[in-house]
């Protein structure tokens, strides 16, 4: 059997993914930028794809981040990702990183796709219309797995990572796609994204801010199940804080899980007939040294210890080394029978010779 490793928790908070969604103009940029001028901040990293406003949000007061360059492609930008998560904050501190905005790394990632697909059916001889070849499973499934990898990267971070996207208002829709008379808020990026985030927070209107959803063990910032929570005065800072996530806060516990072909029928009866193997190979190692354990028995004429055995295997159910048992205590009952013939036969041969000796004196 595996042997696992355990650990007790050590009740500390781990750096969260906070997602700041908001319409255009309500100040999600605003409020992230803010943060970077934490005390705990040691250095804070922005990762802008496609917006223009980086430097602009230099001048947010006490605003203090780094703005990392790529050349706008996925590999780039997830290069950039990478080399800010080996960044080593200064003792004391943690670093922060901003990525702005996953609405646009979504749609970046759909384009790439779409390239892909107009690709495949030139390559066909097939007509390309205007708005593109509809993509395929494959492509999309693709798309999902660069996306997936992105979230993974940024739970590498060694530190609070804020990221934002567009909210929109848009026709809520009923179980059967049809578009009802209610409007929800969306947030336009992946569906999961909200998932995969510990705190969701929405500017529905201009410094408006209400949290939709957190992940966190302070009973004054959880939510009833559906429930909301608006702020008045909301930073970024204060929430972290209040969170208590400081320069002692854990690294994730997230594993990323991984198809490993545990449905393969193939692997499985591999897996099988190693596992029949290695407990034939066990068994027989087993059976061998109770083996030289009775043959040690037999040799010593220790009938005590074999019944012991024996007893013992028959509570066990073991009928291999029932019989085994068996016919060692046979074979040692015999010999000690043909023993004491021996010496029943060697007394009366003595007494034989010994009337002869009185016979001829």
């Amino acid at each position: 059997m595996r042997e696992f490793k355990t650990r007790k928790p050590s009740g500390r908070a781990s750096f969260p993914l906070m997602l700041l969604a908001g319409q255009e103009g309500t100040g999600k940029t605003w409020a992230a930028v803010e943060a970077t001028g934490m005390e705990s901040v040691d250095r804070a990293f922005f990762i802008e794809v496609g917006e223009s406003q980086a430097d602009a949000y230099g001048a947010v007061p006490g605003a203090d981040f780094e703005i990392i360059e790529h050349d706008g492609t996925i590999r780039n930008i997830r290069e950039a990702l990478q080399w800010a998560a080996a960044q080593e904050p200064a003792e004391g501190k943690f670093n922060l990183l901003i990525i702005d905005s996953m609405t646009q790394i979504w749609q970046l990632l759909q384009d790439n796709g779409q390239q892909e697909a107009n690709r495949r059916a030139r390559r066909k001889g097939k007509p390309v219309p205007e708005d593109g070849v509809r993509l395929s499973m494959d492509l999309w499934n693709q798309i999902k797995d660069v996306w997936n990898g992105i979230l993974h990267q940024c739970r590498q971070f060694h530190g609070p990572v804020l990221l934002t996207s567009r909210l929109e208002l848009v026709t809520a829709m009923d179980d059967k796609g049809n578009p009802t008379r209610d409007k929800q808020w969306k947030i336009q990026a992946e569906k999961n994204l909200p998932y995969n985030c510990q705190v969701v927070l929405q500017a529905r209107a201009p410094r408006q801010w209400t949290m939709t959803k957190i992940a966190t063990t302070v009973p004054e910032l959880q939510l009833p199940v559906g429930g909301e929570m608006q702020f008045n005065d909301f930073s970024v800072a204060k929430l972290l804080t209040s969170m208590g996530i400081g320069a002692d806060a854990e690294a994730t516990t997230f594993v990323e899980t991984r198809p490993d072909g545990e449905f393969d029928e193939e692997k499985i009866r591999e897996e099988e007939r190693a596992r029949q193997e290695e407990e034939a190979q066990r068994r027989k190692s087993y059976v061998s040294k109770q083996a030289q354990g009775l043959m040690d028995a037999e040799k010593n004429r220790d009938m005590d210890k074999l019944s012991g055995a024996l007893r013992y295997y028959q509570k066990q159910g073991d009928g291999q080394l029932v019989d085994m048992a068996k016919d060692t205590i046979q074979r040692l009952r015999k010999t000690q029978a043909a023993e004491a013939q021996q010496n029943v036969q060697t007394v009366l041969d003595g007494e034989v010779v010994e009337e002869q000796n009185t016979e001829a004196a």
